[in-house]
């Protein structure tokens, strides 16, 4: 089991955000049904507790990304870049320095495509792939898409990687 208690916070347009936690993914998975009025849907979880499909909605289109705060990164980089001319220029270096240490110590946390909530301290198993504009524009525009790829069955889990 990750050694962070399973969570889903919820991110609805316009609304304030929702955390749900649990100490199982059995258990968040009845929480964020009952939170949502919805039926329990066990199916979204692998035996050992990784993630299938969202827990909130069911796509199961979904994507991995780093767990880093935005604002922490923009405060390193503005700070640096005030900085830098008394310090040669060397404060810049030691930020993204700084800003790649901590980027590569946050955890990764599961995303929907469809409504963005995000999935913490679930299995790693199956692994969703990074992000891919490809599945976004098609979830976003339909026919209309550019590039707008056709869903895999079975959704993202333990698909390759997008080629960028």
């Amino acid at each position: 089991m990750s050694h962070r208690e399973p969570s889903l916070e919820l991110v609805p347009s316009g609304g304030r955000r929702r955390l749900l936690r649990a100490e199982t993914p059995a258990l968040l998975v009845e929480r964020v049904a009952a939170a949502l009025g919805h039926e329990a849907s066990p199916g979204r979880l692998t035996a050992e507790g990784g993630l299938l499909a969202c827990l909130a909605c069911g796509h199961p289109e979904l994507y991995t990304q780093r767990d880093f705060p935005r604002p922490v990164g923009i405060t390193i980089v503005v700070l640096a870049a005030v900085l830098a001319p008394f310090t040669s220029y060397v404060s810049l270096f030691v930020a993204a320095l700084l800003d790649a240490a901590l980027y590569h110590l946050a955890p990764a946390v599961v995303v929907c495509y469809a409504c963005h909530a995000r999935h913490r301290g679930l299995q790693p198993s199956p692994r969703h792939p990074a992000f891919d504009r490809e599945i976004e524009e098609r979830l976003l525009y339909g026919k209309r898409a550019v590039m707008g790829k056709p869903m895999r069955p079975g959704g993202t889990a333990d698909a390759p990687e997008p080629e960028h």
